[in-house]
This record gives C-alpha cells, sequence and structure tokens, in this order.
C-alpha cells in the first residue's frame, strides 16, 4: 500500500488557489473559479480507487463520508449562524434565520436574499454537490456491491438522469437549478482519469510537468477569456489532463521540508476550505479599521492571506478537525474509506 503524494500536493495547490479566489473577488469572475472543477474530478477519482480497493460495506461507506464531512462543516455553519445572531452588520445576505440554518446542515439547497443558492457558510456550496455525489455512490453500491463496473455505470446514469430531468423542467426552485448545474457531471470525468491511470497510461515526465502547468495556465485564461464556456468543458476536460500529468509525477515526489509542508497543507485543505472565509472576511472588513489604508487585494494582502488561512486551516486540521474524527470513528467502530477531495486528509492508498 501506498500514499499518492501527488494527489496530496495537488489538493494543497488547489486550496490555495481557493483562498486567492475568494480573496480578489468582489463583483464579476476573477482568478480560480476553476478550483472546484479540480476538487469534483479529484473526487470522482479517489472514489473509483476506494470502490475498488475496498471491501467497505454500503453503511461504512456512507458513514465514514459522513464524519468525514458533516461535523467540522456544522461546526463551521453554526459559527457563521451564530456571528449573523451577534454581528448581522458583518454579513452581507446572511441572517440568523433557523429554517436556512437547517437547510444548510443538512444540504438542502435555498436561495438567498440576494438570490443566490447558498448555503450559510457560503463555500458549502460545493458539499451540496459532494454529498449528491456520494448518496449516488453509496446506492449505485447497495444495488451492485461489488461488481466495480456496473456501480461506477450506474453512479454516471443516476447523475446525468438527475440533470436531465432537471434541465427538462425548466425550473428556478433551488433544488432542480442545483441539478441542472452541468459542474456535478466532473464526478465521472474523475472515473475516466481513474481507469486510464488504472490500465498503466502514464504521461513522460518530460512532459507531464510542463502539462499541469499548461492546464493550471490554460483554465485560468479560459476564465478570462471565454467565460461563457461550460465549466464542463472549459475546465472540467482540463482537469482531466491536470490529474493525470499530477499522477504521472507521482516518482519524482521526494522526502524534503518543502515537500512534507506541501503534502501537510493538501491533508488540511478541507480545514481551509472551511476556514479561510473567516479569515479573509475578517481581513477585508475588520483589518482596514485597525490597519489604515489595508486592502486585502492589494498583493501584500493576497500573501497575508494565503499565509493566515493557511496558518488557521492547519490549525483547525490538527486540533479540531483530526480529533474529532477520530473520537467519532471509535464511537461509531466504522471502517475508513478513502477521502475525497473536499476531505482534507490523505490517506490515498492503493493496492
Amino acid at each position: 500500500m501506498s500514499r499518492l503524494n501527488s494527489i496530496r500536493i495537488l489538493r494543497a495547490v488547489t486550496a490555495t488557489t481557493v483562498v486567492v479566489h475568494h480573496t480578489l473577488i468582489q463583483d464579476g469572475q476573477v482568478f480560480g473559479q476553476f478550483r472546484v472543477d479540480v476538487f469534483f474530478v479529484l473526487s470522482g477519482f479517489v472514489i473509483a480507487l476506494a470502490l475498488e480497493a475496498s471491501t467497505v460495506s454500503v453503511r461504512d461507506f456512507v458513514v465514514s463520508r459522513l464524519v468525514r464531512i458533516v461535523p467540522l462543516y456544522w461546526l463551521a455553519t453554526l459559527l457563521v449562524f451564530f456571528g449573523a445572531l451577534l454581528r448581522p452588520d458583518l454579513f452581507n445576505s446572511t441572517t440568523a434565520n433557523v429554517p436556512e440554518l437547517l437547510k444548510s446542515l443538512f444540504f438542502i439547497p435555498y436561495r438567498k436574499e440576494s438570490g443566490h443558492i447558498f448555503p450559510m457558510l457560503f463555500v458549502g456550496w460545493t458539499l451540496n454537490y459532494e454529498m449528491l455525489f456520494y448518496a449516488a455512490s453509496a446506492l449505485a453500491l447497495w444495488w451492485f456491491r461489488r461488481r466495480l463496473s456496473f456501480v461506477l455505470a450506474a453512479i454516471m446514469l443516476l447523475l446525468a438522469g438527475l440533470f436531465l430531468i432537471a434541465n427538462l423542467a425548466h425550473s428556478d426552485h433551488a433544488v432542480i437549478a442545483v441539478l441542472a448545474y452541468d459542474r456535478m457531471l466532473e464526478f465521472p470525468l474523475g472515473f475516466a482519469v481513474w481507469y486510464v491511470w488504472k490500465k498503466g497510461v502514464r504521461i513522460p515526465v518530460a512532459l507531464a510537468a510542463p502539462g499541469a502547468v499548461g492546464m493550471y495556465l490554460l483554465m485560468t485564461w479560459i476564465e478570462r477569456a471565454w467565460p461563457g464556456v461550460s465549466p464542463l468543458v472549459g475546465n472540467g476536460l482540463p482537469t482531466c489532463m491536470l490529474l493525470l500529468s499530477t499522477l504521472s509525477l507521482e516518482g519524482l515526489v521526494g522526502d524534503s521540508a518543502l515537500t512534507r509542508g506541501l503534502l501537510y497543507l493538501g491533508d488540511a485543505s478541507y480545514a481551509i476550505y472551511l476556514s479561510h472565509p473567516f479569515v479573509v472576511e475578517g481581513m477585508r472588513k475588520l483589518l482596514p479599521g485597525v490597519a489604515h489604508g489595508f486592502d486585502v487585494r492589494s498583493p501584500a494582502g493576497v500573501t497575508l492571506a494565503i499565509v493566515v488561512a493557511s496558518a488557521v486551516g492547519c490549525g483547525v486540521y490538527r486540533y479540531i478537525d483530526r480529533p474529532l474524527q477520530r473520537a467519532l470513528r471509535r464511537v461509531i467502530n466504522v471502517k475508513r474509506v478513502a477521502n475525497v477531495p473536499a476531505g482534507a486528509d490523505a490517506p490515498y492508498r492503493v493496492r
């Protein structure tokens, strides 16, 4: 058994991209929106890996996913709720509304006053898709047990069917709008990467490194030059090449202080993802009152946001997220299942 350290490093890079995106964002589209697509494709890859390598039951699969995703997300969501209750002036369209809190906690999409479909902790919108993907995976696993090809095919058909029905419905209801978004079809792209990787397809190292950088730059260019393109095409397909290129560099991941730091950032990426809005918004709304003239969108501000958000996320991972998971696993006595990118510790294990 071995770890896929290259994937852990990719998650570290993607988590940093998330911080930069939400630091720079004001109005319109800015750098880094494609980080969602990387997470979704990577999630599909790792779930295929987990279903292939594991003899986990449907119960253990479901409980393991819930233990991994829910506790820290609930803590962060409750922090937003009580923050909006105590300091509503610091929030835009988020209010201390109990029905919206319950919808957020249980991954039920709804429209905020702004018209956007976001839960209380706005980055949690991606988790709505992750949980839908896990539900489809659990259902397919229940139907077909150990017949992996049938399980993966059933997952793809379930997601594609929901997408088609939602688009035919022509409704602006929040749940229908979420299902009609073609980004959720990026999970099966991860299956495709897993399949070709399992068959031994590797990109030569001399091409893999520039290929990974090139795909990253390509998606950066596409989101600016071609903003109306479907994310499935403009980001999902390049992410497949990014992921395969990254996997092809696995043999080059050595043991150094820099590598260990990147690996730990990759492990902490889920904690960074959920905690960085508090850091970024705090720097945006509170720090200018202390440091006159401070602008979080300046080069110095972005750099500071990356450093602080990464440090806070690593602290949350070490002292809250990881101990909480261990405690819950002991209580529930559930087997561990390979983690998906929305999760952040990194035991990707392969035969």
